[in-house]
């Protein structure tokens, strides 16, 4: 079970990185693939089972126990976390989470408001204030924009899934 979880999330990582690619170019793929939104769903089915592989680490609950609960050393915890992951993929990860910050930053600065189609016109708003009309092309920038909000946060709970979940190391 851990292998097929470790592929499903190395497969939900990639297609976040394709969806949220193209959403940086402004591609706003919810219109045309509605299912894209399963990208979100998909990162409980593996993180779930990674954070409950993780509770079960007997390394990792000695570590904490022998340490004060503000006293922990993070390089430790990572090593102990990452005992049988490859280097590569823990530092794609560790890419991934300050890569995953630094783009909410810019969503959360770059988003005025939510896009809505209201009467036929393209509009923004901001929990139900009208912030102003746009254009269609303004919409679908702010779709992708959202978009690119959410696969964000894809990368960082695939990828950190994946490199949990990995199966390849001693005694598996």
């Amino acid at each position: 079970m851990r292998k097929f979880l470790f592929f499903v999330a190395c497969i939900g990582w990639l297609f976040g990185l394709v969806v949220h690619l193209l959403s940086i170019v402004d591609i706003n793929l919810q219109d045309q693939f509605p299912f894209v939104w399963l990208l979100h769903v998909g990162i409980f089915v593996v993180f779930i089972p990674s954070a409950k592989l993780l509770s079960k680490n007997k390394e990792l609950q000695e570590f904490q126990k022998s340490k004060a609960p503000f006293n922990i050393n993070p390089i430790k915890f990572y090593k102990i976390i990452f005992k049988n992951t490859p280097v590569w993929l823990v530092i794609l990860v560790l890419f991934c989470f300050a890569y995953g910050f630094f783009n909410f930053l810019l969503f959360m600065s770059s988003q005025p408001g939510s896009p809505e189609i209201q009467d036929g016109q393209y509009i923004l708003q901001n929990h139900g204030k009208l912030i102003r009309t746009i254009t269609e092309q303004e919409y679908h920038h702010y779709k992708a924009n959202e978009v690119r909000g959410f696969s964000g946060h894809w990368l960082i709970f695939y990828g950190f899934s994946a490199a949990l979940l990995y199966p390849f190391g001693k005694g598996k």
